[in-house]
């Protein structure tokens, strides 16, 4: 047995989250995640609600929602019982309140069908990308029996070193996709501490993300991964190649991926 509300707050402290930026990134109201570490649990829409913040909000800070949901069910309500009841009895409640508890209970449902729905189309403008236009073929001109004139071939020596430096350049890069059904973690380049690592949809990573879908990032330097909150639902692959994360990589692990290798 443990108490929710001093585990949720530890957690969000110990990542120097903001109330603001919890509300940004999960969808849900700042005084629901202060009822939430303060077990004011009566201050929630009632019990489905109540566990279903529960869950995304420990899983935003990288714990296991199902554990927090039992420890609720265990001592604030049985879901045993048909339907959902108001988790403190309140046999006088307003009809203005009642009115306000479903106006905000369904501008919730909104705004958890609209995460749903960005998440979806995120997902499937990664899986199956536009196919790009293919240039007209070229016809061969006539030849004609103009006298030619022979002309000094231009200088190639700049524009071919300019070009094999490009070659290498784009050789060098390599694309990393993560997958999770539920991760937090922070991704830099080249060390835990450098520069954050930015997706293709041009998201920064390196102050913490809530993986809950497919992400893709393209770099020339190594991809590290820190803080990971749940390396259990986190699959990794290297342009197209499944890659095993290390044996026993926990929350205090530092992963290092280049374009051959995962350590």
């Amino acid at each position: 047995m443990f108490e929710i509300g001093p585990a949720l707050q530890e957690a969000r402290e110990r990542r120097g989250l903001a109330y603001s930026q919890v509300e940004a990134d999960t969808a849900i109201r700042g005084k629901y995640i202060r009822a939430l570490e303060q077990e004011q649990f009566d201050v929630l829409p009632g019990p489905t609600y109540a566990k279903g913040f529960l869950r995304a909000y420990a899983e935003y800070l990288g714990l296991d929602g199902q554990l927090f949901v039992d420890e609720f069910n265990s001592r604030h309500h049985d879901p045993r019982r048909e339907g959902d009841r108001p988790i403190y009895p309140n046999p006088r409640s307003r009809p203005q309140q009642r009115r306000r508890q479903r106006r905000e209970s369904n501008v919730v449902m909104v705004v958890l069908a609209a995460i749903v729905a960005v998440s979806a189309l995120i997902f499937l403008a990664l899986r199956f990308p536009p196919n790009q236009p293919q240039a007209p073929p070229v016809t061969p001109s006539t030849p004609t029996n103009h006298p030619t004139t022979t002309t000094p071939p231009p200088s190639t020596t700049s524009s071919t070193s300019s070009t094999g430096t490009q070659q290498k350049a784009k050789a060098k890069s390599f694309t990393v996709t993560l997958t999770s059904t539920g991760c937090w973690l922070q991704v830099h380049r080249v060390s835990p501490t450098g520069p954050s690592a930015v997706t293709t949809q041009g998201t920064p990573l390196g102050g913490g993300y809530n993986l809950a879908s497919t992400i893709t990032i393209r770099s020339r330097k190594p991809i590290v991964l820190s803080d990971i909150g749940a390396p259990g639902s986190l699959t990794v692959a290297v342009d197209g190649r499944s890659m095993a994360l290390p044996a026993g990589t926990s929350s205090s692990s530092v992963v290092h991926i280049t374009r051959d290798t995962i350590s």
